[in-house]
């Protein structure tokens, strides 16, 4: 026997899921990279609509692995990341190229270095 639908019932809803490689636009916001049963996982890119930018590793829709995150002043922080926070061995560099490396702590970086900035190159006037 058919199944019918009966009078009333509202016919069932379609849902996409991705899976894959893919784009996906946003208020401005870009994702490009790789789905998992409709998350960001595995490697992509992130452009916020502020400038900033996120090229990493994902897990279920969150920073997480390997990744360079870059701020639309400049400032970038490259390393390991793990639920959204820089968290492990990293760089960040500040809008004036000055320089931390060392080990980030849940978004902090309680042991790091700053290395010294780096020497600007003299122009010769000839």
């Amino acid at each position: 026997m058919k199944d019918e639908q009966t009078e009333g019932e509202a016919e069932p809803t379609k849902v996409m899921v991705r899976n894959g490689v893919g784009i996906y636009k946003l208020d401005g916001n870009i994702y490009e990279g790789e789905w998992v049963a409709d998350k960001m996982h595995g490697h992509g890119v992130f452009k916020f609509m502020d400038g900033s930018k996120y090229d990493g590793d994902w897990v279920d829709n969150e920073f997480h692995g390997q990744g360079k995150y870059q701020w639309s002043t400049g400032a970038y922080y490259m390393g390991a990341w793990e639920k959204n926070r820089m968290h492990g061995q990293g760089t960040f560099v500040d809008d004036t190229g000055r320089e931390w490396k060392g080990k980030f702590f849940n978004g902090q970086g309680p042991g790091l270095h700053t290395l010294p900035k780096p020497k600007q190159q003299a122009v010769n006037g000839s």
